[in-house]
């Protein structure tokens, strides 16, 4: 009796490792699906098959199209949902508990994207507090050169990227890509990506 006993808590004790150790991807397969409204619950387990058997993890949307898993680990993913969509997620330390940050990103022209915060129930969590985003001049090299060409900067587009090996964002100002030649041309090099890094309770500038 004690051998069996033996057995079934070392059986269970893998099996509770094994489904902490799925990490972002449990999370991922529990999401209800407004939260991913092109992937059915089906299509994410297919992504997470496909990465366990080292093959692509590509799948076929809502939509028909097909969207891509490009990276998961414990704590971020990155998945291509179509040719001009993309959506990010990491885990933050949160008051000795977890958020989950989710940026979604949209490409025309020029990229625009959206941060939004989840807990592990994947309830939304007002995220004013959060992440600040950076106002338009803040991503000229100088207050100079700002002034000399912020009023043709009269668009918000700014792309944000989650990091894959940290807790850090990158935001970077991209209607440049919306502009003549000419104006991109001057502008461009004026400009600087901004890092924020989380410090347990907020996104902050470095």
């Amino acid at each position: 009796m004690r051998k069996v006993i033996y057995i079934l808590t070392f059986l269970l004790c893998g099996m509770l490792q094994s489904l902490s150790a799925q990490g972002m991807g449990a999370l991922f397969l529990s999401a209800p699906e407004e939260v991913f409204p092109l992937l059915t619950k089906n299509s994410r387990a297919d992504f997470i098959d496909y990465l366990d058997a080292g093959m692509e993890a590509r799948v076929t949307n809502r939509l028909g199209g097909k969207s891509c898993m490009r990276v998961l680990t414990d704590e971020f993913f990155s998945l291509e949902v179509s040719p001009v969509s993309t959506c990010q997620a990491r885990l933050l330390p949160f008051g000795g508990d977890t958020l989950i940050c989710v940026v979604n990103s949209v490409t025309a022209e020029a990229t625009d994207s959206r941060v939004t915060f989840y807990d592990k129930q994947w309830r939304a969590v007002d995220g004013r507090q959060l992440f600040i985003g950076p106002a338009i001049k803040d991503f000229f090299v100088s207050d100079e050169a700002a002034g000399r060409y912020l009023e043709k900067c009269d668009i918000y587009l700014v792309k944000l990227t989650l990091s894959r090996d940290d807790n850090t964002l990158v935001a970077e100002y991209m209607m440049p890509d919306y502009m003549n030649s000419d104006d991109a041309a001057a502008i461009k090099p004026l400009l600087r990506p901004l890092l924020y890094r989380w410090d347990g309770k907020r996104f902050v500038r470095e």
